[in-house]
Parts: C-alpha cells; structure tokens; sequence
C-alpha cells in the first residue's frame, strides 16, 4: 500500500529587508568561518533557507554580497555605540559608555573582526580607504565636541583632542584585535573597567 508523500514545506514569505537582513547575517558567518575565496553563493543560500537566485537578486555578485555584509555589521556596530553615548548627560561617562559598548558589541559579533581582515587582503587595490575607518570617521566631528566638553568640564592635561581622540581608538582598536587571537585574555566585557581605567589615568600613582 503507497503512502502519501508528506507535504513539502512552504517558503515562508517574509519582508524584503527581513530577508536582507537573514542574508547578510548568514553571509558574515560563512565569509568569517570559509574566507572569502572559498564562501560561495550557494552556501549563503542554504544557510539563509533561500534560493540562491535569491541572493543574487539582492547581491549581484560575492564581493557586493561581503561589501554589504561589512556595511551591514559596521551599522550596527554604530548604532550601537551612539545609542551608548546617547544614554548619559556627562560628557566622560559618554565617552565611558561608548567605549564599553564598542568592546561588547565585538564580544557578541566576533565574526565581524573576520571580515576586517579579509576586506584588507582581497580588495587592498579598490578601496581607498577601508569601510570600518570610513564609519569610524563619519561622527568625527561629534566625537571632538564631546571631547572638547571633557576638556572643558575635567581637569584634564593638556593634550590635544585628536591625539586623545587617536590614543582610544588605538585602545578600542587593539583590545578588540588582540581578542581574537589565540593569547589568553579575558572576554572584553571583563577587561573594559581596567583598560578604561588606564586611558583615563595612565599607569603613575599620583
């Protein structure tokens, strides 16, 4: 006696930014576990649970598919980091917030420090400058200002808003950096109190 074939499961019809969105996640886990030259359309398709005539009609070709996904991820990295700074009225625990913000959202998204390192080595040649230090640069101006309330409102040392500006990013940067590599550290969340600690006030006694 033949049983009936079980029903194949519907696709589930979804918003096109929601389904954007499903992509570029998939695809920044594949580009950071595969590397770019070896993730393909395909792998995204399956992970993602669309066609891969899907992808290619959101993402024309692999390297718009990694230049979205970077793009994706660095939004929300910003978004993240200004609603931090948002939060407080004190121009030092803004800066405070945002800073351990950042740290946290690399904790949680450490696939994202993959695709720095690979948008570095494949398009060297075509981009100018890299998207992380093009976001980065793009709320300069209101990273000096709240600086310059610091300077204004703590007794700070004389130093220049860039270099203080410069100095944490480099902390921020690196700390973020150093995590994903096979040295021993503490998660990021762990160690923000000391490294923030240390920006501020150096490693003298006073």
């Amino acid at each position: 006696m033949s049983h009936p074939e079980p029903p194949k499961s519907k696709r589930v019809h979804k918003p096109a930014e929601q389904r954007r969105s499903e992509i570029l996640r998939e695809a920044t886990r594949i580009f950071a576990e595969r590397g770019y030259q070896v993730a393909d359309m395909q792998a995204v398709a399956d992970a993602a649970g669309v066609g891969k005539g899907t992808v290619y009609r959101y993402f024309p070709t692999k390297e718009e598919l990694f230049t979205q996904a970077l793009t994706y991820n660095l939004e929300r990295l910003k978004e993240a980091v200004e609603d931090a700074r948002q939060r407080p009225e004190d121009p030092l625990e803004q800066l405070k917030e945002a800073f351990r913000a950042y740290l946290v959202f690399f904790e949680e998204n450490p696939d994202l420090i993959e695709l720095f390192v690979q948008e570095r080595a494949e398009f060297r040649a075509s981009f100018q400058s890299s998207l992380y230090f093009s976001y980065m640069m793009s709320g300069h101006e209101e990273w000096e200002a709240m600086f310059q309330r610091i300077q204004e409102r703590y007794p700070f040392r004389t130093i220049d808003i860039e270099e203080l500006m410069n100095v944490c990013g480099d902390l921020m940067h690196g700390a973020v950096v150093l995590s994903h590599t096979p040295l021993e550290r503490k998660p990021l969340s762990q160690r923000f109190d000391a490294v923030f600690d240390i920006y501020l006030h150096g490693i003298m006694a006073s």
